[in-house]
């Protein structure tokens, strides 16, 4: 007896397999393309590899959730490092976060600007004081420990000078950037310095 059905369940097979290799393919080949791209950016921006595991940041030494680096990039002059982090939660919750440190002169308490429109943001891990008063619903709610930095970060131009969609965090002599909202790669990288740069000179 010819059994029918047996041509076209080989097709069907032979199909999926077909299917499955091609995804695997063009995943590897877009994952390989990411890092080669990260690669490349890293040699031209003089940026080494750092190195990866548990993460313990000034300003965020308090911080309720422990860090873990997944990637780290760190200039040649230790001045500046950009970090792929994961954060784990009492309830095995894990989420990823997007940040660049860089350092700077001078000593602050601790005092952030949390975008206004985020469903979550690095700031949420500290144990800061929201200021409502001094605080905006459409742009940035201001952050920190004593009221005098807090208001001095408000009505300074680092509001002005941030994109509504990053968290910047002023801890001890760093300046953070979370820009988990954005893709971590070469061109996200470029714009994180740049606000850097405006940035650092007015927290």
């Amino acid at each position: 007896m010819v059994d029918y059905w047996s041509i076209p369940v080989a097709i069907l097979i032979i199909l999926l397999a077909s299917s499955f290799m091609l995804a695997r393919l063009l995943r590897r080949h877009t994952v390989g393309r990411e890092r080669f791209g990260v690669w490349e950016w890293s040699i031209n921006r003089r940026f080494a590899r750092g190195p990866v595991g548990p993460v313990v940041l000034e300003g965020l030494d308090d911080i309720q959730q422990p860090l873990r680096s997944l990637e780290h990039f760190k200039s040649r002059d230790d001045q500046i490092s950009i970090y792929k982090l994961h954060s784990i939660s009492e309830h095995d919750t894990v989420r990823t976060w997007h940040i660049l440190v860089r350092s700077l002169d001078g000593f602050s308490t601790p005092i952030a600007l949390r975008p206004a429109g985020a469903s979550s943001s690095l700031i949420d891990l500290m144990n800061l004081q929201l200021f409502p008063r001094l605080s905006s619903e459409v742009r940035f709610a201001v952050y920190g420990l004593r009221a005098t930095d807090a208001r001095a970060l408000a009505n300074g131009p680092a509001r002005a000078l941030l994109p509504p969609d990053i968290g910047l965090i002023r801890g001890a002599d760093q300046l953070i950037l979370d820009f988990t909202s954005r893709p971590f790669d070469p061109v996200e990288f470029n714009r994180m310095l740049a606000v850097a740069d405006q940035v650092k000179a007015v927290v």
